[in-house]
């Protein structure tokens, strides 16, 4: 499985800021030797110990029980892990744009973006950002809960901001998908609340750190190009090592 990784994301990623979190070292070697292992598919799940290790274990999923479990499964693909685990981890993400977006428009805000508190709906004279909230429409649309919605009051411009951490491999893919999802809701939010601009900024983050060649450009788009995309990074990082270290009993 050596160097598998590299090759499922060298066409689509962003290969300097994808490593910062090995570069900078800024996390403890035992995390760092965990979701390295991890990128090369080396952790003892119950498939490698029963295709490679010839143990007397059931190959599925000791959670989900659907799927065999993989690396990629664990961090990525299980349904029960999805509404605890990967939310809390997208969560984590999703906070530090909703902060330092607060931040950009005057509101005020704790100094550290870990003690954020979130709040539903939060406005001021330039702006309003909803959080995770379902926009009403005219019409039947399926997807009509983004992440997070900004309307900026003085450009007359919506931003549809969705937040997605998902298997490294599949960022480019997921980006795309993101953008396609809320084409609908682009158009009926323009329409309704009759804004200039109604734009879909995707904000994607590989589960063991890959960041998509898009990120940058994204985050530029928002106004906030001075956002580390090592943070999100980080935030994804500590997530997936928390489920990896759960689920393994490391």
């Amino acid at each position: 499985m050596h160097g598998q990784f590299l090759r499922q994301t060298e066409d689509q990623i962003d290969q300097k800021e994808s490593v910062r979190w090995i570069a900078e070292g800024y996390m403890k070697k035992a995390t760092e030797s965990l979701l390295m292992a991890a990128q090369e598919q080396a952790l003892r799940t119950r498939k490698i110990r029963h295709a490679i290790d010839k143990a007397n274990v059931d190959p599925k999923c000791r959670w989900c029980g659907a799927k065999d479990e993989t690396v990629n499964h664990l961090i990525a693909g299980c349904s029960k892990l999805a509404q605890g685990e990967y939310k809390a981890r997208h969560d984590k993400v999703a906070t530090v744009i909703h902060w330092r977006l607060c931040k950009k428009y005057g509101i005020d805000v704790h100094r550290d973006w870990y003690k954020h508190e979130i709040q539903p709906v939060i406005e001021n004279d330039k702006v309003k950002i909803l959080w995770d909230m379902c926009v009403q429409t005219d019409k039947v649309i399926q997807a009509r809960r983004p992440d997070i919605v900004v309307v900026d009051k003085l450009k007359k411009q919506v931003s549809i901001i969705d937040i997605a951490v998902p298997a490294d491999k599949n960022v480019a893919e997921k980006e795309k998908e993101k953008i396609t999802k809320y084409q609908d809701l682009k158009m009926e939010v323009k329409r309704l609340w009759r804004q200039k601009r109604v734009r879909v900024i995707p904000v994607v983050v590989g589960a063991l750190g890959s960041i998509p060649k898009g990120l940058q450009h994204w985050l530029t788009e928002l106004g906030l190009e001075d956002v580390d995309c090592g943070l999100l990074q980080k935030c994804a990082l500590f997530g997936t090592a928390r489920i990896l270290r759960r689920t393994l009993v490391l």
